[in-house]
């Protein structure tokens, strides 16, 4: 690919105090990228995600974008989402929360259609006045992938996403992450790719540093179990 990065990490470095969770990381997402960040529990890779996501920053090197964070459109779907399911907000709110700092604002009508989309896109119309406390699981989840993709980003976060799904959900997750634009770039953290889920054109081992892994091995890389912040 010839296209500049959308995001840039250059010897980028963070420590949790004494604990260190990345260092000396070099990384571009592209437009159009599969990539896949592979390694164990602790390895860095959400604290890498939070970085080029512009949440955390650097305590040694940078980390930049094609466009300010807000422009460049975004979406992330957190392993560990940070929000209290029996708080009574309904289902199309927290979509349209996907929306917030997005730039240029839009209008209420603009809200209304991208919440629409989303919520068709993922089958979750007729439950768009639900209360978060009422959704399944598997419901919940794809609320969140809904809230990632309303703003239609140029760079989507899966972390682990699929975690805790059952199979025939895990499925129906992966059909709706395909039929995603193809230049938007998909950035998938995982601790072990299996068959059916994200086919990468690049994919990195990330343990408290980076380094590629070769696609034709991928299915049998070795990752090792390991302590620390993930």
């Amino acid at each position: 690919m010839v296209d500049a990065a959308r995001i840039s990490a250059r010897g980028v470095a963070f420590a949790y105090g004494a604990d260190i969770a990345l260092s000396d990381v070099d990384l571009d997402v592209l437009a159009g990228d599969r990539l896949v960040l592979l390694g164990p529990n602790g390895g860095g890779k959400t604290t890498l995600v939070r970085l080029l996501l512009g949440l955390l920053r650097p305590q040694r090197g940078r980390v930049s974008f094609v466009r300010p964070p807000g422009v460049l459109r975004l979406g992330y779907v957190p392993q560990f989402p940070a929000f209290d399911r029996d708080f009574p907000i309904r289902l199309e709110e927290m979509v349209a929360q996907g929306l917030l700092g997005a730039r240029p604002r839009r209008s209420v009508g603009e809200i209304r259609r991208a919440v629409d989309a989303a919520l068709s896109r993922l089958g979750l119309e007729r439950l768009r006045a639900a209360y978060l406390s009422e959704l399944s699981g598997g419901e919940t989840k794809r609320a969140l992938v809904a809230r990632a993709l309303v703003c239609e980003p140029e760079v989507l976060f899966l972390d682990e996403p699929t975690a805790s799904l059952d199979e025939a959900s895990r499925r129906a997750f992966w059909e709706r992450i395909g039929e995603l634009p193809a230049e938007t770039a998909i950035v998938l953290v995982t601790h072990d790719l299996a068959p059916g889920t994200l086919v990468p054109n690049r994919a990195f081992l990330v343990d408290r540093t980076i380094s590629p892994v070769d696609l034709t091995t991928l299915h049998r890389h070795p990752l090792l179990c390991g302590h620390g912040h993930d």
